[in-house]
């Protein structure tokens, strides 16, 4: 951030202060190291104790520089240090500190790169879900927005090895590139994927031809939110009866409908038994719309009632929150 850019500056300029006057008293007076740091001290902060070693114009000149040098640089820090304490910046950098501990203590978490309306969106899901995800930006907004939300949050580019290995790139589970320059998301593919090898990542299409660009750079998905934008009202206009349908499927009053996965764990309720045995629309009040059967990769939509369960299957439902949960839980059982 600015302000530990500043605190680094001021001291630097401190260090480099001190080291000026050690060695000009050094050699202009003739005297000791101890001789010299107290010499540049005692002039630095004119506090004006007794001098050492013979002094000369050359000294006297050499001291009224170092008197300047060292009012303007006590100045500037003072003034600097005032203001982060009256504006709260010096709590952020403490806070800054403690987000990053919790950062490097992070694993398979996500990493959302980007800022602006569809990153808001992204990273507002993956909060309701109470996920682990880290937030790049460079937006000084979306900085002190997303850090007073208890967002984890990092300053800078995505498209920089650094920035990513900050995020905690090689514990990372996935990588979503939000980015409004393509040419920035196909960057930020690029190096995550040189990064890490296995992490699954989705990016951001600008373009028509951005979606194979994104593909052969290391994308596992990519998703074009002008074409899909696109198409809904397309849809809506020529066949408003079955968007409206679906709308009313997703939300059924002030109560939201979700699409979930669910994965049949070993010993678990749902282990070896059929979609009927199951029973989970009686017990949980979910509809399940599909089955990827772990063993051939094949999705099944509206699978039949026979369908015999096995460990690494995912179902896909339909229902609100709290019956994901009761049927996660109730495949967590042992039988």
């Amino acid at each position: 951030m600015e302000e530990k850019r500043k605190l680094k500056l001021i001291l630097i300029a401190f260090i480099l202060l001190l080291a000026l006057g050690i060695v000009g008293y050094k050699f202009i007076l003739n005297v000791s190291f101890i001789d010299a740091l107290y010499m540049t001290v005692i002039t630095i902060s004119t506090v004006g104790f007794g001098e050492v070693g013979t002094t000369s114009h050359l000294s006297e000149i050499f001291s009224v520089i170092m008197i300047f040098l060292g009012v303007g640089i006590v100045g500037y820090a003072f003034t600097t240090i005032v203001a982060m304490f009256v504006e709260g910046r010096l709590g952020d950098l403490w806070k800054g500190k403690k987000m990053n501990k919790k950062i490097s203590a992070l694993k398979d978490h996500y990493i959302i790169c980007g800022s602006g309306e569809l990153a808001d969106v992204i990273v507002a899901k993956f909060a309701h879900e109470n996920l682990d995800f880290v937030v790049i930006t460079d937006r000084e907004r979306d900085l002190e927005d997303y850090s007073h939300e208890n967002i984890l949050v990092i300053e800078g580019h995505s498209t920089e090895e650094e920035i990513l290995d900050q995020a905690g790139i090689l514990k990372a589970k996935g990588l979503i590139s939000a980015l409004e320059s393509e040419v920035d998301n196909i960057v930020t593919v690029l190096t995550a994927r040189n990064l890490n090898k296995d992490i699954y990542i989705i990016a951001n299409a600008t373009s028509k031809s951005g979606s194979d660009k994104l593909m052969k750079v290391g994308a596992n998905k990519t998703l074009s939110a002008i074409e899909i934008s696109g198409k809904r009202m397309a849809s809506l206009m020529i066949k408003p009866n079955i968007i409206s349908f679906l709308d009313v499927v997703t939300r059924v009053g002030d109560v939201e409908l979700d699409l979930e996965e669910v994965v049949v764990k070993k010993d678990s309720y749902l282990e070896n038994k059929t979609l009927a045995q199951a029973q989970i629309p009686n017990k949980t009040g979910l509809i399940v719309l599909a089955i990827k059967d772990h063993a051939s990769g094949e999705m099944l939509f509206n699978p039949p009632a026979s369908y015999d369960f096995k460990l690494g299957d995912v179902l896909i439902v339909l229902g609100r929150e709290d019956q994901v949960q009761k049927l996660r839980d109730l495949g967590d059982e042992s039988l």
